[in-house]
């Protein structure tokens, strides 16, 4: 159907926020990690508002339980504005950024990358979110993204405790 069907507008915004992280480290907690730019419709039809915790779950091609434990329930979406600040940035808080740099100029290359593509994000998508897994959860996805009408585009990236 068409709603089911990715514009290549969406496309474009995906191309370029590939090239604008382009191989950046992203923080995972106990870990770090390579973040993947995902694309995926909206399995409820919906061209605004946040995505479902269903949506992003079939998504990630999750099973409904890990040592029964049901991911599902493990599963949050919280709204996200990264607008605030020239420094917002998707995976890194506000405290991170004041306590390691001063200025923008003592930005490392992968920060440089995730500010780029926040700021593509901002200016490109909207309704802007973070999914994520309770602690219960050791090592879970976690997805910052926003949607173009009913295509949701992020960043794929992962953390563990």
């Amino acid at each position: 159907s068409e709603s089911d069907t990715i514009g290549r507008d969406c496309v474009e915004v995906a191309e370029n926020m590939v090239e604008a992280l382009e191989g950046a480290i992203l923080p995972a907690s106990e870990s770090d990690t390579v973040g993947r730019i995902v694309l995926f419709t909206d399995e409820e039809g919906n061209t605004a508002g946040l995505p479902s915790v269903e949506t992003c779950v079939t998504a990630l091609g999750l099973k409904s339980t890990a040592d029964g434990i049901d991911l599902r329930e493990e599963s949050t979406v919280i709204a996200k504005d990264w607008s605030e600040r020239p420094d917002s940035t998707f995976c890194y808080d506000e405290d991170y950024v004041e306590e390691n740099f001063e200025s923008d100029d003592d930005w490392d290359d992968d920060f440089r990358k995730v500010v780029a593509t926040t700021r593509l994000m901002v200016s490109n998508l909207t309704d802007h979110f973070e999914y994520n897994m309770s602690d219960r959860i050791v090592c879970g996805p976690v997805l910052y993204g926003g949607r173009k009408g009913n295509t949701i585009v992020a960043v794929l990236s992962m953390r563990v405790w």
